[in-house]
């Protein structure tokens, strides 16, 4: 029979054992528990349906390794847990990880000419942190938070952070966070898709020129194919285009041409419609201190009315908007410059009820945005609002003047007498043809298309602001530089970008062609719960006495009651 010290050893043993084949599992077997509200680290059923169904091996190269600063340390670790998780599921086989210190690729005296190379042949772009040293002088620290993710023929770079102004590198960190899955499998889907979706910008309208929507071109280039038409361009080829695009068109379609886009649409085709319905001269502030807004004709009121909207010729004020300088130096004196609301650039928000276009996306800001109505009537069209203004709203007819006469006085609470006006509004399902009791005004019906009275499903996306998708410009030397399209030329003034403006109209084109699975990954609800830095500094001596002394103490109390029983179970023991 075994003594009570044996037993004693093999009850040690056993449990050396057991803990030794957990922490060999472990190395092998990823898995992890979620235990947050929002099902944080659960992923979605299109990642899972991705990965499982994947025909090429995934290879996924970090160059989040080294020596990082706290903050980065927190992104490598959620990287590496979110891809290992996809490697559990894809397979080894199928999805392969590799994690690398840039430091230690070339000499790393040239660690520069590194960053320049990744950035120049793969387009990763460095994170520059500024340091104080042991003697207190500002030193520059290099990080490269991004990824390149291959199959065996072509390569997506990921670059996780977004680099906008006014953004701390906690807050851009954290916003990389919530989007992790879904840059990851938007990659993935880059590199997968067998075939690519086709999207149009209608042109020969007066339509926003290239050099203004260039930031909203190159962020639909990651999934589509985008294209520049003209309206015969889409009749000839009427079934190619997933989405066509009219951006703030400033001359009258043509009867033909109007045509032409309600064809489009019943063949089951989609628009997104940005259209301004008055026109504003805001130049003219700099050297007056008014001028006029016009109503709008481009010959469009009866195509939208058909589908079940009405754009309005009226300008939106809103009491939510962005800031401009003025000078608010007296007479004679030097200028002085402040910022002040300007409430003609209303800052749209998503309806009470989001859409999944809309859920999760910050404020768009527009310029001169009109109000939209929603009708009743057209086939089995459903109608859902999109974007509105906020509860302090106001709303005047065009013709108007603008000025600066506005900002005089501060308003009272009967000046914004609006609440939640509808600015953008989308149409889905079946549509009636404006032209089904009408003759066609082609001179002769295309051999391409055979004419049709009801679309059986397509979507419809009317904006009442085209400036939502027009980026500023910067020009230096000749050369005219695009900005990206959450820039705003007053930020010194506004402090503040509108990362909102982006994400709309991606989701927008997103829902127009169908990837309603990507856009829910992209759609997902994350909170990040960060830590009360006030509290931080305050009761910093406090949790350090609580996270390293009471750990101690208790366990100290657990051994001395675990020797006394021991002692009183064996001195029992011996005296029976």
């Amino acid at each position: 029979m075994a003594t009570s010290t044996q037993k004693t050893l093999i009850r040690s043993a056993i449990a050396i054992v057991a803990g030794l084949l957990i922490l060999l599992a472990s190395s092998f077997i990823h898995f992890r528990f979620d235990l947050t509200e929002e099902g944080r680290y659960t992923l979605s059923e299109t990642t899972k349906h991705t990965l499982q169904n994947l025909d090429d091996t995934i290879r996924v190269t970090v160059y989040l390794e080294g020596d990082l600063p706290m903050s980065f340390v927190k992104m490598q670790r959620e990287v590496s847990d979110l891809l290992n998780e996809f490697q559990q599921i894809a397979g080894k086989q199928k999805f392969l990880i590799k994690f690398i210190d840039p430091q230690t690729i070339g000499d790393p005296k040239s660690y520069k000419h590194t960053l320049q190379r990744l950035h120049e042949s793969y387009g990763l772009s460095p994170y520059t942190i500024q340091e104080e040293d042991e003697t207190g002088k500002m030193t520059q620290r290099f990080v490269v938070p991004g990824m390149i993710v291959s199959t065996s023929q072509k390569f997506v770079t990921v670059n996780l952070l977004s680099n906008v102004l006014g953004n701390s590198p906690e807050e851009q960190i954290n916003e990389a966070l919530k989007n992790l899955e879904y840059q990851c499998v938007k990659a993935i889907t880059q590199l997968t898709a067998k075939t690519r979706k086709n999207v149009a910008f209608l042109v020969g309208h007066g339509e926003l020129p290239l050099v203004y929507c260039y930031s909203a071109t190159v962020s639909l280039l990651d999934l589509y194919n985008v294209d520049r038409v003209s309206s015969q361009q889409l009749l000839d080829s009427i079934q190619k285009y997933d989405a066509v695009i009219v951006a703030e068109p400033t001359k009258a379609f043509s009867e033909q041409d109007k045509y032409i886009l309600d064809q489009y649409i019943m063949h089951n085709g989609n628009v997104l419609f940005l259209t301004d319905n008055i026109a504003v001269n805001i130049d003219s502030l700099k050297t007056s201190s008014y001028t006029f807004a016009l109503p709008k004709e481009l010959n469009l009121s009866d195509l939208l009315f058909n589908l079940g909207v009405r754009v309005n010729p009226t300008i939106l004020l809103d009491n939510q908007c962005t800031k401009i300088p003025m000078n608010v130096a007296a007479y004679g004196e030097q200028a002085r410059f402040a910022p002040v609301p300007w409430f003609y650039y209303p800052l749209l928000k998503p309806a009470k009820e989001p859409h999944i276009i809309t859920k999760n996306i910050d404020v768009v800001k527009a310029e001169f945005a009109s109000t939209i109505d929603t009708l009743e009537g057209n086939g089995n069209c459903k109608k859902t609002v999109l974007l509105t203004s906020s509860a302090y709203a106001r709303v005047l007819n065009a013709p108007n003047t603008v000025g600066f006469q506005i900002l005089q006085n501060e308003p009272n609470k009967d000046f914004f007498n609006k609440y939640y006006v509808p600015t953008a509004v989308l149409i889905e399902g079946q549509c009636n043809s404006l032209y089904q009791t009408r003759k066609s005004p082609l001179e002769k019906e295309s051999q391409a298309i055979t004419r049709r009275n009801q679309s059986d499903s397509s979507r419809i996306i009317v904006v009442s602001d085209g400036d939502i998708i027009r980026n500023e410009i910067e020009v230096t030397n000749n050369d005219t530089v695009p900005k990206p399209l959450y820039f705003y030329k007053y930020f010194s003034f506004d402090k503040r970008t509108y990362t909102g403006n982006a994400d709309f109209f991606t989701n927008a084109i997103s829902y127009l062609c169908g990837d309603e699975d990507l856009l829910s990954v992209r759609s997902r609800e994350i909170t990040i719960r960060l830590l009360n830095k006030n509290r931080i500094i305050e009761e910093k001596t406090y949790w350090q006495i609580f996270n390293i002394i009471l750990p101690i103490l208790l366990i100290s109390i657990v051994g001395v009651v675990i020797f006394f029983v021991r002692r009183y179970k064996y001195s029992q023991k011996y005296v029976g």
